[in-house]
C-alpha cells in the first residue's frame, strides 16, 4: 500500500496560511472556496511570482499554537495583545478593531460597562473579547460558543441577554443574515485594538515584506477599495487623511482669503481716488460744454442744475435744488415746458430732440435739443435719476435755414428739368417696350432675326443664330457668297428661285425652307421668311426676315413618311416599357415591403425578431400601469443537435420549434426569436400569474412530443425563465435580463422546467460571471496546475499510471473548485482551449517520467464532449503526442456515458480512428448515466472506470456489492480493463481485490499531487 507522499519545496517560496473559519467578513466559506477581506487581503499582499500561498483551516486554538511553534508562517490579521506580542511578531497595524455591546430590540433597558454583570453576555470562543471583558469590565460569568455566528444566533434565540463581540465582524452578520433592525448596538466603539498581521518567529523576514505591501497598497488605493467592499466604509487610516486634507484646505483657504480682503481693501483705496478724480473731470464738462443739465429724483425732486441751465432759464441753482418740480415759481414759456418734459420722464414717458429756443424772447436766444432719459443706479440701494439735457444746436439751425432757402431754389429748376426729363422718358419707354416686344417675339418662336445690307451685300444676323451655328460674324462675312455659302448645295437652287421671286415682286412674301451647314459639319433645317420694302423708284430699302429651327420637325416628318412601320414598332416597345415599368413599381412595393419583413422578422422562423420585440414591449411600457410577463424560452442541448446533425438539421428544428410555440402561444401573447434557440414569449395585461404559470405547463408539455426531422425522431426539452412588469424590472433590458437569469436557473436545476424569477437568482448569476471574468485571464496568467492521482494495480500494489486533474488557484478568488469553473468553462467554450493546454501539459509531462524513470506510465486526460465535437480534435490529439514524443499506447482519453448519448454517431468515428493509432479509451463515471448494452457494445473503449458512489455504498448496501461484481464480470467479458475509483479504506479494497478488479484509484493510495511530488510517489 501506498503512503500520502510530503510535500517538496517549489521555486517559489511556500508561505503556510491557516484561517480561523466562521470569522466573517475576515475568514470564511462561500461556495467551495476560502474567501473574506483577510483572504484576498493576504492574496494581494504576497506577490505571486515569489510566494505560493498554501491555505489551510482550523479553529483557533490549534491555529494559534500552531502559530507559535512555528509550524505555519501566518494566520493573517489578528487583535494584537501584550499578551500576544511575547509569542508572535506583528506587522504594522492595518486598521483599529472595537467591541461592541449588543442585544434584542425587545430588551429596553439602558445598558453600561458598570450594569453588563446583570445580564448574561455571550462571547466567541478564544476570542480576545472574553480577555477584554474580565479585565476591562470586570464581568467574569459569561457564555462562550465556538464562533461568533454561533454566539449571534444565540443572542437572537434568546439564550443570552447580550452579546460582547467584534464591532466589525457582528456589524457585517447583521447585514448578511437580514437582522437589522433585530438586533441593535447598546454601547458602541470599545476598547480599541491594533488589529495586524500575526507572524512566526520562524520566519521574521516576512514582517518588513508585509508592512512594505501594506504601505504599497494603501498608497495605491487598492487596500481602500477592499476595505469598503466588505466594511462598507472608509478605513480609519483613510478617513484620517481625508481630515488632514480638509485642515490643510481650510489653512490654505484662510490664507487666500486674507490675501485677498487686503488686496481688495488695497483696490477699493485706488478704485475711490479713481472715483473722485472722475467726478471732478465730470464736473468740470457738466459746466464747460454749454449743455443744460438739470436733475430729479424719482419724487421729482431737484438734485442737479448746472451754471448753463442757470443762464439759459433765470432760476437760480440754490433757488431749486431739494424742491419738486411742482413747487418751482414764476416759470412760464419755454422754461415752463422745460420743466413739464421732466414731469413726463418721471413718469416713464421720455422725448428725444425736442427744439426749444432759450432765453425766450431775447435776441441772444439760442436753440437747444431737449432730450430726457433715465439714468439707473448702480444697485437696488441706488436711487434712479431722471435727467434732462439741452445741447446747443443753435449753429446747426441757423445752416438749416440757408440750406432750406438754397433747396427752394433748387425745387423750381428741379421741377422744369423733371418735365423735360419725364418727356424724354416716356419716348425711351415705348422705344423699349417696342424692342422688347420685337425681343420677346423672337425668342418665344425660336426665331433668329436676319437682315441684308444691300450695299455691302451681307446679311447681319441674330447673335444666337452665331452661337448655334458656331461661326463668327467675320468668318460669316469672310466667305464669297456670306451666309448664302453655307446652305446645302442640294437647296441652294430652290433657296435662289424663291428669293428671286419675291424680290421681283412676284410673292408677297419670301418664304422657304433649307439645310445650313455649322461650322463641325452638320446641318440644321431652318424655315425663312422674309419681306422686302422696295421704294417708288424700284430701288431696294430694305429687306430682312427670320430664321426658324425645323430640325426636329424635319426629322418627324422623315420618319412619319418614311417609316411607319418604325413608328409601330416604337409604340409596341413604348407599351413594353410601360408594362416593364408597372412590373418594376410592383417590384419596388414588394422589396419594400421585404425591406421592412427583414428588419423586423426573423427570416428562419418567420416570427418577429429582436428589433420588433424591444418596440412592443417600449411602446407597452409607455403605457401607465400596465402588467405584462416575460418568458424567455430556450431549447436544451441545441448545440449538440447543431454540432452532430449539421446546420441544415439544426435550421429545421428552429423552425418546427417555432410554428409548435406559435400553436400554443397565438392569440395569448406576443412569440419572438431573439436569435439561435432563443424565444421570448411577451404577454400583455398580464394581471393573472395562473394564466400565465398554465401556458408555461402547456409549453413544456408540447415539447416531450418528438419532433421528426428527416427520418429522426428528436425529443428536445425546453428551459423557460419567466420575469414580470413592473415587479422585476421597469425597463426592457431590465426585464429581458431577468428572465434570461432565471432560464438560466432553470437549466442549473435540470433543464427542462421553468423558472420564475427572485431577485436572490442574481447572486448565483452574479457569481457564476464572476468565475468567468476570471476564467477568461486565467490562461494567460499561468494560473492553471495539473495534479496527477496514481491508479495502482490491485495484486501488485505498484502504480501502472495516473489520472490529470486540473486546479484553479486565482490571485483573486484563491483555490476554486472544479466543480465550480468546469461547467462555466464549457458553457462559455472556453474549454476548448482549456482542454487542449491539459492535454499538452499531462502528455509532456508523462513523457519526462518515461524518461527519467525508464517505465511507461499511462496518463488518463478527461475530454469534454464541446472538445470532442471540434473538427480538428483528431489533429489535436496526435499533435500532442508527436510534439511530447509520448507512446500512443500510454494515453488514455476519458469519456462519460453521457458524452455518447448526445453524439453518438458523431463521436465514435473519431473515437474509433484513434483507437486504431493506439490511443485508449476509457468509459467514466459508468452506471451513472443511461446507456443501453447495445450501445456499450458498439463503443471503441478498453476501459471501464467504475463511478465512486458505488464504492461508497459498499459498506451499507448488500446489493452494491453485487452490482460492482456484475460491472467487472461485464468488464472483463467484453475485453476491458476495470478501474474502480473513489477507494478510500481498506474494506473496500479487500473486497474488490476479491471480485477481480483490475486497478483502484483514491485516497487510499494518494490524494491528486501536484508535479513534483508524484517523483516522491515513484521513488516509495
Amino acid at each position: 500500500m501506498l503512503a500520502p507522499p510530503v510535500a517538496a519545496r517549489a521555486e517559489r517560496q511556500d508561505i503556510k496560511y491557516q484561517a480561523e473559519l466562521d470569522y466573517p467578513p475576515f475568514k470564511y466559506i462561500q461556495n467551495g472556496y476560502l474567501t473574506g477581506f483577510d483572504i484576498d487581503l493576504t492574496s494581494m499582499i504576497f506577490e505571486k511570482q515569489e510566494y505560493l500561498i498554501r491555505y489551510s483551516t482550523g479553529d483557533w486554538e490549534q491555529t494559534y499554537q500552531l502559530l507559535t511553534s512555528g509550524q505555519i508562517d501566518t494566520t493573517g490579521l489578528m487583535a494584537v495583545t501584550e499578551q500576544r506580542k511575547k509569542d508572535i511578531l506583528f506587522s504594522t497595524p492595518v486598521f483599529k478593531s472595537y467591541v461592541s455591546v449588543y442585544s434584542r430590540q425587545a430588551l429596553k433597558d439602558k445598558v453600561t460597562l458598570s450594569t453588563l454583570a446583570n445580564y448574561k453576555i455571550g462571547v466567541g470562543h478564544s476570542q480576545y473579547t472574553a480577555a477584554l471583558l474580565q479585565s476591562k469590565a470586570g464581568v467574569s460569568k459569561y457564555i462562550e460558543y465556538p464562533t461568533v455566528p454561533e454566539a449571534l444566533e444565540a443572542l437572537v434565540k434568546g439564550e443570552v441577554d447580550l452579546l460582547f463581540e467584534n464591532q466589525g465582524v457582528v456589524d457585517y452578520l447583521i447585514v448578511e443574515q437580514g437582522l437589522t433592525g433585530n438586533v441593535i448596538r447598546k454601547i458602541s466603539n470599545l476598547y480599541p485594538v491594533d488589529v495586524a498581521y500575526g507572524v512566526s518567529t520562524s520566519s521574521p523576514e516576512l514582517v518588513p515584506y508585509i508592512n512594505a505591501r501594506l504601505e504599497r497598497l494603501q498608497r495605491s488605493g487598492a487596500f481602500e477599495e477592499l476595505y469598503q467592499q466588505y466594511f462598507f466604509t472608509h478605513s480609519a487610516a483613510y478617513t484620517a487623511m481625508i481630515n488632514d486634507r480638509i485642515i490643510f484646505g481650510i489653512v490654505i483657504g484662510l490664507c487666500l482669503l486674507l490675501f485677498g480682503i487686503v488686496s481688495i481693501r488695497m483696490y477699493i483705496r485706488r478704485l475711490r481716488r479713481t472715483i473722485h478724480s472722475e467726478q471732478e473731470f465730470f464736473e468740470d464738462v457738466i459746466e464747460h460744454t454749454g449743455m443744460i443739465v438739470w436733475a430729479v429724483s424719482g419724487d421729482g425732486r431737484v438734485t442737479r442744475f448746472n451754471q448753463f441751465a442757470e443762464k439759459m432759464t433765470g432760476l437760480k441753482e440754490r433757488e431749486v435744488l431739494g424742491k419738486k418740480l411742482s413747487e418751482l415759481p414764476g416759470m412760464d414759456g419755454d422754461v415752463s415746458l422745460l420743466r413739464d418734459l421732466l414731469t413726463r420722464a418721471v413718469y416713464q414717458d421720455f422725448v428725444n430732440n425736442v427744439e426749444l429756443k432759450l432765453p425766450e424772447h431775447s435776441p441772444e436766444a439760442r436753440f437747444f435739443s431737449i432730450r430726457t432719459t433715465l439714468i439707473k443706479g448702480m444697485d437696488d440701494q441706488d436711487e434712479a435719476v431722471y435727467l434732462l439735457v439741452g445741447l446747443d444746436v443753435d449753429d446747426c439751425k441757423q445752416n438749416e435755414l440757408k440750406l432750406q432757402l438754397s433747396y427752394e431754389e433748387l425745387e423750381s429748376t428741379y421741377e422744369e428739368l423733371t418735365a423735360t426729363e419725364t418727356e424724354l422718358q416716356e419716348q425711351l419707354y415705348r422705344l423699349s417696350v417696342s424692342e422688347r416686344r420685337l425681343r420677346l417675339t423672337s425668342e418665344g418662336s425660336g426665331a433668329y432675326m436676319w437682315e441684308l445690307d444691300w450695299k455691302t451685300g451681307f446679311y447681319k444676323l441674330s447673335e444666337r443664330w452665331y452661337e448655334v451655328m458656331g461661326y463668327t460674324e467675320d468668318e460669316i462675312n469672310g466667305m464669297e457668297n456670306g451666309v448664302l455659302s453655307i446652305i446645302h448645295p442640294d437647296d441652294q437652287a430652290s433657296a435662289n428661285k424663291a428669293r428671286q421671286a419675291h424680290l421681283s415682286g412676284k410673292t408677297p412674301i419670301y418664304e422657304t425652307e433649307y439645310r445650313m451647314r455649322t461650322k463641325d459639319n452638320h446641318y440644321i433645317w431652318f424655315e425663312v421668311r422674309g419681306k422686302a420694302i422696295v421704294d417708288p423708284a424700284d430701288q431696294l430699302k430694305l429687306f430682312n426676315g427670320s430664321l426658324i429651327d425645323i430640325s426636329r420637325r424635319k426629322q418627324a416628318e422623315f420618319k412619319l413618311n418614311n417609316s411607319y412601320q418604325e413608328l409601330e414598332a416604337t409604340y409596341e416597345q413604348l407599351t413594353a416599357t410601360q408594362q416593364e415599368l408597372v412590373e418594376q413599381y410592383d417590384m419596388l412595393l414588394e422589396n419594400q415591403k421585404n425591406m421592412h419583413r427583414l428588419a423586423y422578422m426573423d427570416s428562419l422562423s418567420n416570427l418577429p425578431n429582436r428589433i420588433s420585440l424591444l418596440e412592443a414591449m417600449e411602446n407597452y411600457f409607455r403605457r401607465p400601469g400596465g402588467k405584462a410577463a416575460l418568458m424567455f424560452v430556450d431549447t436544451d442541448n441545441f448545440k449538440y443537435i447543431n454540432d452532430t446533425l449539421g446546420h441544415k438539421s439544426g435550421d429545421i428544428l428552429i423552425r418546427k420549434a417555432s410554428e409548435r410555440l406559435q400553436s400554443l402561444v397565438q392569440g395569448k401573447g406576443m412569440l419572438s426569436r431573439l436569435g439561435g434557440d432563443e424565444f421570448v414569449v411577451f404577454i400583455e395585461d398580464a394581471e393573472d400569474r395562473k394564466a400565465v404559470l398554465t401556458l408555461a405547463d402547456d409549453i413544456m408539455r408540447a415539447f416531450r412530443r418528438s419532433i421528426l426531422i428527416g427520418e429522426s425522431n428528436l425529443y428536445v426539452s425546453v428551459s423557460i425563465g419567466i420575469s414580470f412588469y413592473p415587479e422585476d424590472g421597469e425597463t426592457t433590458e431590465e426585464i429581458l435580463k431577468n428572465a434570461d437569469v432565471a432560464m438560466y436557473r432553470a437549466k442549473e436545476e435540470g433543464k427542462g422546467t421553468y423558472v420564475i424569477y427572485d431577485k436572490s437568482m442574481h447572486t448565483a448569476f452574479n457569481e457564476r460571471m464572476h468565475i468567468e471574468k476570471h476564467l477568461r485571464s486565467a490562461m494567460n496568467n499561468n494560473e492553471f496546475e495539473l495534479h496527477y492521482q496514481p491508479q495502482a494495480d490491485i495484486r501488485t500494489g505498484e502504480i501502472t499510471g495516473f489520472e490529470a486533474l486540473i486546479r484553479w488557484n486565482s490571485p483573486v478568488l484563491g483555490f476554486v473548485s472544479p466543480l465550480s469553473f468546469i461547467k462555466v468553462a464549457e458553457d462559455s467554450r472556453l474549454i476548448i482551449y482549456i482542454g487542449e493546454w491539459v492535454l499538452r501539459e499531462a502528455c509532456s509531462f508523462m513523457k519526462s517520467i518515461h524518461e527519467r524513470t525508464g517505465r511507461l506510465y499511462k496518463i488518463s486526460v478527461n475530454i469534454s464532449i464541446i472538445q470532442l465535437l471540434q473538427d480538428d480534435f483528431v489533429e489535436i490529439v496526435l499533435d500532442s503526442l508527436k510534439q511530447s514524443g509520448l507512446t500512443p499506447s500510454c494515453l488514455e482519453l476519458e469519456i462519460t456515458e453521457s458524452i455518447f448519448m448526445e453524439s453518438f454517431e458523431s463521436t465514435v468515428s473519431k473515437l474509433e480512428f484513434l483507437k486504431s493509432r493506439g490511443i485508449r479509451i476509457a468509459l467514466d463515471d459508468f452506471g451513472t448515466g443511461y446507456s443501453s448494452l447495445s450501445y456499450l457494445q458498439q463503443l471503441p473503449i478498453s476501459t471501464l472506470k467504475m463511478d465512486k458512489i458505488f464504492i461508497d455504498s459498499l459498506a451499507d448496501q448488500a446489493y452494491s456489492e453485487s452490482f460492482v461484481q456484475t460491472i467487472i464480470v461485464l468488464g472483463h467479458k467484453m475485453g476491458l480493463d476495470v478501474v474502480a475509483e473513489g477507494v478510500e479504506d481498506d474494506s473496500q479494497l479487500a473486497f474488490l481485490n476479491e471480485s477481480g478488479c483490475d486497478k483502484v484509484q483514491g485516497y487510499l493510495i494518494s490524494r491528486p499531487v501536484p508535479p513534483r511530488e508524484v517523483w516522491e510517489l515513484l521513488e516509495h
